[in-house]
This record gives structure tokens, C-alpha cells and sequence, in this order.
């Protein structure tokens, strides 16, 4: 219950953020939320098609990002696709301008997928 509200709290505030636009202070503070979730408040801030490999769609990692200052929201993607690929193994790739590939690569993993680690912001 408390992911889904963190998470409908995100898209709502990812939605109505221009892209350039400043994130409010502390508005992202996952912690061990299942990468799915993730991606589903990625797909809400880009507006594009996710087309997501079986095996990411089943993967389960827990994610753990905490944004505590300014950030904009295309850096925030940004920081959402990085963590994606350092705690779940999972990469985000456009494919045009509808669709973006979602795949899931485990010799990308810098760490196991059950064992997150906090991101920062750009910057810190």
C-alpha cells in the first residue's frame, strides 16, 4: 500500500513537471520499491510506449532512490535509468519517438539485485 502511494504521489507530480522544470525538494524517496513500480513512474514522466522484455517484466529487484534537492525532471530521468541499470540490471533505450525498450541484462549488475544502494542527485 505504501509503494502504490508513493507511487501514484510521483506520476501525479512527474506529470504536471514540465521537463525542465525543478522536481520539489525530497519528493523521491524509494526505498526498496519493486523495479516494475519504477518503471511504471518512468513510463508517466516520459509519455512514451515502454516496449519491456519478458525478463524485466518479471524481475522484481527492489529499487532504492532518494532525490533530496532540485532536480529536473529530464535529470531525473536520467538518474531513474541509471539507477534502473546499477540496481536491477534493467537499461532503457529509445527506439523512436513513441517507444522506448526496456531490457534486462544481468552482466550489467554492479550489485545483486535484492541489495540496493541510495542514489544521489547529480551533483552531490
Amino acid at each position: 500500500m505504501k509503494h502504490t502511494l508513493l507511487f501514484l504521489l510521483a506520476t501525479l507530480l512527474m506529470t504536471l513537471c514540465p521537463a525542465r522544470a525543478a522536481v520539489p525538494d525530497g519528493i523521491i524517496d524509494f526505498k526498496g520499491v519493486p523495479a516494475p513500480f519504477v518503471l511504471a513512474m518512468y513510463k508517466k514522466m516520459c509519455g512514451l510506449e515502454l516496449v519491456i522484455d519478458s525478463r524485466a517484466k518479471q524481475l522484481q529487484s527492489p529499487i532504492t532512490l532518494h532525490v533530496d534537492s532540485p532536480i529536473t525532471k529530464s535529470d531525473l530521468m536520467k538518474l531513474v535509468e541509471k539507477t534502473l541499470i546499477e540496481q536491477a540490471g534493467i537499461v532503457i533505450t529509445k527506439l523512436d519517438d513513441k517507444r522506448i525498450s526496456v531490457t534486462f541484462n544481468d552482466a550489467l549488475l554492479k550489485f545483486q539485485p535484492k541489495t540496493g544502494f541510495q542514489s544521489q542527485s547529480p551533483g552531490k
